[in-house]
């Protein structure tokens, strides 16, 4: 598995926790378990098959003190990142797309107005159109966890519902 930029600790396969990002090629397979409100950010470059995913926890992290440190706990700051982290590594960035997942509002808090998972969903797709990077692919909100699995080289995304039915859909 040849991967970039891997936060450290993550095992091989890679295995993408809250507020990581991992870069990498071809047919490795990244996944992220435990989507509730978190945001599952895959992009890649079809014509390299270089992509990158992204298990974001928060919306939007540019007054966030370290999200210079961990960009990969916000929505928009981990778009950026991934994106940075692939071009660096060959992708070409006006062949990149984006697909999201997860992004529930498991639980309602009235007092909050909009849930957190809303919130990240908003904050990736504002992110996204302002790069200029389509967003291909969404399975996002409603009241359940998420795991996902995205493979680089043919931009698939695998989402598995956390509900009874334990439910799978694929991106191609």
């Amino acid at each position: 598995m040849k991967t970039y930029g891997t936060e450290p600790g993550i095992p091989s396969p890679a295995r993408v926790g809250i507020s990581e990002i991992t870069v990498s090629e071809g047919d490795d397979t990244l996944t992220s378990y435990g989507l509730g409100s978190c945001l599952a950010i895959a992009l890649y470059d079809p014509e390299t098959e270089i992509g990158g995913l992204a298990h974001a926890m928060l919306p939007d992290g540019d007054a966030a003190e370290n999200s210079d440190r961990k960009p990969g706990k916000y929505a928009n700051t981990a778009i950026r990142a991934l994106l940075r982290r692939m071009v660096e590594n060959g992708a070409s960035y006006t062949s990149v797309e984006a697909k999201i997942a997860g992004g529930s509002d498991m639980f309602e808090f009235d007092s909050f107005g909009d849930g957190v998972g809303q919130r990240n969903v908003v904050a990736a797709k504002d992110e996204l159109e302002r790069l200029g990077v389509p967003l291909v692919a969404e399975d996002v909100g409603g009241e359940t966890g998420r795991t996902v699995e995205f493979t680089p080289g043919t931009g698939a995304l695998v989402v598995r519902s956390a509900n009874e039915s334990g439910e799978t859909r694929k991106y191609d």
